[in-house]
């Protein structure tokens, strides 16, 4: 065996394992408090292409709109008595052949904490999949295209078939809603959470 495809296997091999590490450490992020201090460290904000969409939110574009993005996600949630616990599941990794670029997919299921119209506080299920697109910048793996669609983001008392959403992040002044932002609806014979994971390589 060539050693050449020994090492661009361990690359490719090292490669999944950073990707994993980087979606990882997000969702830590997250639920440590860190997240909007880590995002230049997480995406490829001197990439001009570089975009986020949460849920709602629209498609936020340039280092100023993924920043936008989630400084009002995290605005939104720093509630007292936030609880926002996400595990990732079910991931697909794949990267390109050159080695720069690479798709993932993951589902996530957890728990979040939202202010009910009367002021108070109320647990919240929530269902949802990452789909993104990644890139090496000066050797590291960050995101290029963060996307995560919501499934379901139900009151823990009611539950995804009686009350399927509560809330979102749109606003006034936010771009338009994603034809992608489809979530589980009791009333359809079948429901489809777009978009597929990517293929494997050829």
């Amino acid at each position: 065996m060539e050693s050449s495809y020994i090492e661009r296997r361990i690359a490719r091999l090292e490669s999944f394992r950073d990707i994993c590490n980087l979606q990882g450490r997000y969702n830590h992020y997250m639920q440590t408090g860190q997240l909007a201090e880590k995002i230049p460290e997480l995406f490829a904000l001197s990439r001009p292409d570089v975009k986020a969409e949460m849920c709602d939110s629209g498609l936020w574009e340039g280092a100023e709109g993924v920043m936008r993005l989630f400084g009002h996600m995290g605005a939104k949630y720093s509630m007292r008595g936030a609880l926002m616990v996400h595990m990732l599941l079910t991931p697909v990794v794949e990267i390109s052949e050159d080695g720069q670029t690479a798709r993932g997919m993951w589902n996530s299921l957890g728990t979040n904490t939202y202010v009910k119209d009367d002021g108070t506080l109320d647990a919240m299920w929530q269902l949802g999949k990452y789909d993104l697109t990644f890139c090496r910048e000066e050797g590291m793996w960050k995101y290029l295209e963060f996307r995560w669609y919501v499934i379901f983001r139900s009151p823990y008392g009611a539950g995804w078939v009686e009350r399927p959403l509560v809330e979102g992040l749109h606003q006034e002044g936010f771009p338009p809603v994603s034809p992608l932002h489809a979530p589980y609806d009791p009333g359809k014979a079948v429901n489809r959470f777009l978009p597929f994971p990517p293929e494997p390589r050829a």
